[in-house]
């Protein structure tokens, strides 16, 4: 179940890619050409005939008209809508953001002995083991 909806999902992302519903509606009208002209002749002929560009379907002639329409309304420069929010600035103004007054002085830098130093060593033994219960 799992992975066919996996791989209905996949056809789904695919589909949008390819031109989304416009791609869909295709499919269908080339599927209802074959069908039509392969009643006709031969279905090699009738493949021809759907693919070659040349005996357009009512359908295919919108779905062109269509594209062509969106593509002209995306062409076109729109002026965007002004927006009622503030400026960046008035939101987040500088004196909110630069860091007022002076940082104390700086942390002295602990000094770690050498590793040869037998001041290094701890001063007693290692830590007794913990007791048994």
């Amino acid at each position: 179940m799992r992975k066919t909806a996996q791989y209905l999902f996949l056809v789904l992302g695919c589909l949008h890619l390819v031109g989304g519903p416009y791609a869909l509606i295709q499919a269908y009208a080339w599927a209802n050409m074959i069908l039509a002209y392969s009643q006709d002749g031969p279905i090699g002929d009738a493949v021809a005939d759907t693919f070659s560009g040349q005996k357009p379907c009512s359908l295919c002639k919108k779905i062109e008209a269509a594209k062509e329409s969106d593509t002209k309304e995306n062409r076109e420069n729109k002026p965007l809508a002004l927006s009622s929010a503030k400026p960046f600035q008035d939101l987040f103004p500088p004196s909110t953001v630069a860091l007022k007054g002076r940082f104390p002085a700086p942390y002295a830098c602990p000094v770690f002995a050498a590793p040869g130093d037998p001041s290094s060593l701890p001063a007693t033994g290692p830590p007794a083991p913990p007791p048994r219960c």
